[in-house]
């Protein structure tokens, strides 16, 4: 067994803490409180995110397939869209690398940012994977928005169980070679996310 096997066996045998083993420091509730679809939508905009509308009668994979007509490599973590692979099949990172499209649910967002929180439970250990793809696709339920990240913090059990999870606000981006925007310099080049 080599060293990194046996770090990564010490850290899946090492578990989170179980909700209220540790209780959390009190939050004042502080902010704007408006979970509304309408701020998520504008917040994921001013992020460089988008959201991708389904047209009459259209299937999301269909709409997917609308907005990304190039798109050779299709894979999923969720059950509705079919794609051309299931996010658990993904054996190596450079599998992962081929992907133009990833879809995947996110457990919920924050109107606020216009984030999204996603963790092992919704990318099924694939974390690091999700980052290497070209284009992300997000699920999100309009039932499952919070004003703002107090909110989140408070609300949200997500904070307390998951074993790692990624607050993911549009696109990858930087600006600081001579100010210049880069989209996907260091992860997905577009961010998507789709009422449903």
């Amino acid at each position: 067994m080599s060293a990194r096997d046996v770090i990564m066996q010490r850290l899946k045998a090492k578990k989170s803490p179980q909700e209220g083993a540790y209780p959390l420091p009190p939050v004042v509730t502080l902010g704007d409180q408006d979970a509304s679809p309408e701020r998520f939508e504008a917040s994921l905009a001013l992020m460089g995110g988008r959201m991708l509308s389904l047209q009459d009668g259209e299937g999301i994979e269909q709409a997917i397939r609308r907005a990304f007509p190039e798109m050779r490599n299709l894979c999923t973590a969720v059950p509705e869209v079919e794609g051309t692979l299931r996010i658990e099949d993904l054996e190596t990172h450079e599998q992962a690398d081929k992907v133009d499209v990833m879809v995947v649910r996110a457990a919920f967002g924050v109107a606020e940012t216009g984030g999204i929180f996603l963790s092992e439970v919704e990318l099924k250990d694939h974390l690091a994977d999700v980052h290497l793809a070209q284009h992300l696709i997000v699920l999100l339920s309009k039932n499952e928005l919070v004003g703002n990240m107090h909110n989140a913090y408070q609300e949200r059990s997500e904070f307390r169980t998951a074993g790692y999870g990624v607050l993911m606000s549009g696109p990858s981006a930087t600006a600081d070679i001579q100010g210049v925007l880069i989209r996907g310099a260091q992860g997905v080049r577009s961010l998507s996310v789709i009422w449903a």
